[in-house]
């Protein structure tokens, strides 16, 4: 019984491509996991649909139509990164055990190997046309949450899926900082010629005269202040002299006031 011939062999036969063509490809092909045929195909030396007929010969295969051969039972048996990723379809569940998938290319270990550890079937590949597996991948396998959110591809809809999960981080971040700003500083207010500064019941303005009032109540005193300084130093003496009128908060945030408005 004589050996089969292989894929390189085979093209240079139906005069497809060259030698020199074949062992450029092959040198290539060293290190990686690229298949022969798409490496060819990528080079511009065939075409797909030549590939196409010269692995239906090298597995005596015959090429599928798969809007014809696609039975939904195989809908969302494998997800549609996989699909893209390996140019194949599943096509139908002969039983609980086999899954036949038409592929671009039946002798892509690889893809038939990592198809067998997600579904836990085995897989019959069946050879069809690249462009009519895209086309069928995008009408028959829908987009599911491991599509966006799968660790081995980041497709246009991870793209999508983490720019909003970053403007979401940002947003939520700028409203964090405002929120931490306004807890410990305020508000600052500009009027006219008066700036006033308020937070923790309590309003420090200055005009442009250079008097400073502070206005509010302090959280443990009986009353409200209402009472204006020729100097924001003559307040923060007026402030030691009722620190304990004040909140902690109060004491603090009200000299941090008063060094900002002199």
């Amino acid at each position: 019984m004589s050996e089969k011939k292989r894929l390189g062999e085979l093209l240079i036969d139906a005069g497809l491509i060259t030698m020199e063509d074949c062992n450029r490809a092959l040198k290539m092909q060293v290190g990686g996991n690229r298949r022969l045929g798409r490496i060819l195909v990528k080079m511009g030396t065939i075409t797909s649909d030549q590939l196409l007929e010269t692995l239906s010969t090298q597995f005596d295969s015959p090429i599928i139509s798969v809007a014809q051969e696609y039975d939904a039972s195989a809908k969302g048996v494998l997800p549609r990164y996989l699909c893209s990723k390996y140019d194949v379809l599943p096509l139908c569940l002969e039983s609980d055990r086999i899954l036949r998938v038409a592929m671009a290319d039946p002798s892509d270990i690889e893809a038939i190997t990592d198809i067998e550890n997600f579904t836990g079937k085995a897989v019959q590949p069946c050879l069809a046309r690249q462009t009519d597996i895209q086309q069928a991948i995008k009408k028959f396998v829908p987009i599911s949450l491991s599509d966006i959110f799968n660790p081995q591809r980041h497709t246009r809809y991870a793209k999508i899926t983490s720019a909003v999960a970053l403007i979401l981080i940002i947003a939520v971040a700028g409203f964090t900082y405002r929120f931490y700003v306004q807890t410990k500083y305020g508000t600052i207010t500009h009027t006219g010629t008066t700036t006033i500064y308020k937070n923790h019941d309590l309003m420090v303005g200055r005009d442009q005269s250079g008097k400073t009032t502070l206005l509010g109540r302090g959280a443990h005193a009986d009353g409200y202040y209402s009472i204006t300084f020729d100097s924001p130093l003559a307040l923060a003496d007026f402030v030691e002299n009722k620190k304990n009128d004040l909140s902690t908060a109060q004491y603090e945030w009200t000299k941090w006031a008063i060094s900002h408005v002199r």
